[in-house]
């Protein structure tokens, strides 16, 4: 399955503009208590695959299932617009 990228979400007052700044924003996201370390860095990995898709314009050939918290602050601007059309994410809506 493939999620479609929130289009609506493209803007110029996105204050991430690169990989490398959306890098940074992924990890600025401490490690929750009682989380494996593995499995949140690959809960990062899959945050900035989104990332990635998000500024080829293309869609993200994943499926997301509901993960923690976090991770959906994660694929979302600072300003709190989604890269994905969350109505694809199964658990979110």
């Amino acid at each position: 399955m493939s999620i479609p990228i929130n289009t609506l979400g493209f803007s110029n007052n996105n204050s991430i503009a690169d990989i490398s700044q959306a890098r940074l924003w992924v990890n600025s996201f401490p490690r929750p208590i009682g989380f494996n370390p593995y499995a949140w860095n690959t809960t990062k990995r899959i945050a900035l695959e989104i990332w990635k898709c998000y500024f080829s314009n293309r869609s993200f050939e994943r499926t997301v299932n509901f993960m923690h918290p976090s991770f959906y602050t994660m694929i979302r601007t600072p300003e709190g617009a989604p890269l994905l059309v969350e109505r694809s994410i199964r658990g979110i809506v």
